[in-house]
């Protein structure tokens, strides 16, 4: 699953339907780095790869493209992987396992260009880490301390970093949690909102950082008045026992 409004629209249809002629219509048509995607020349260190993961599934889902030099204008350069450098999907799998979430999905899909599907990608291979999201989980944390990924953190993206997530990135993600598991309409039901509610106190309850409780919390609160105004209620009302 990823979030319905991932851009760009090339992006989202790789992403709902991972192919070369999906991949090639993203590397050869694409606007640089996103919130939802992030471009490697080659395969970085695990600990830093794994905090690209959590950051990018926090945000939304999206993918890290291995075989593409981005340079600082946002320019791309397609590069690809030499034999040596294309590793087994199942060992980067395996190795990043133990560094994240169990319920965080990802997956590394291969991809090498024959034949004359363009000159910028003839007899190119590229490696692409599609990262899952779920509403449900996040935000993920990091469940270890090693190399640049610290315990218990919560990381985002901004545009094309990975940051440890602010306050305000924080109810970005519980809002975008809430958005997705609800209707795109503007009036939703009751039901709808008290099930938005229940998300929100769940976190609540599982949750054992402060911080993130506080604006929980916050957030509790604003989905209650709306509650009491579906309902045309006053908070001052006494409710019967």
């Amino acid at each position: 699953m990823f979030y319905e409004k991932i851009v760009p629209i090339k992006l989202r249809d790789f992403l709902k339907n991972p192919s070369h002629e999906t991949l090639k219509d993203l590397l050869l048509l694409n606007t640089g780095e996103t919130d939802y995607v992030d471009f490697k020349s080659d395969w970085i260190e695990v600990s830093k790869l794994a905090k690209h993961v959590l950051a990018i599934s926090n945000s939304g889902g999206g993918c890290i493209i291995i075989g593409v030099m981005q340079y600082d204008d946002g320019s791309l350069k397609l590069k690809g992987l030499s034999e040596e450098e294309f590793l087994d999907k199942a060992d980067v799998d395996n190795k990043l396992q133990h560094l994240l979430p169990k319920y965080l999905r990802y997956r590394t899909e291969d991809f090498i260009f024959t034949g004359n599907i363009h000159p910028f990608l003839n007899m190119k291979r590229f490696q692409v880490l599609i990262i899952d999201y779920d509403p449900r989980y996040v935000p993920y944390t990091s469940i270890v301390t090693r190399g640049e990924l610290r315990y218990g953190a919560i990381y985002v993206r901004q545009g094309t970093k990975t940051i440890e997530a602010t306050n305000d990135k924080l109810v970005d993600v519980i809002l975008r949690k809430v958005q997705s598991g609800g209707s795109d309409s503007e009036e939703r039901s009751l039901q709808e909102h008290l099930e938005h509610l229940k998300i929100l106190q769940y976190e609540y309850d599982q949750s054992e950082d402060e911080k993130y409780k506080n604006y929980l919390n916050q957030l509790i609160g604003r989905k209650m008045k709306r509650i009491e105004n579906f309902l045309d209620l006053d908070s001052a009302d006494n409710f019967p026992p």
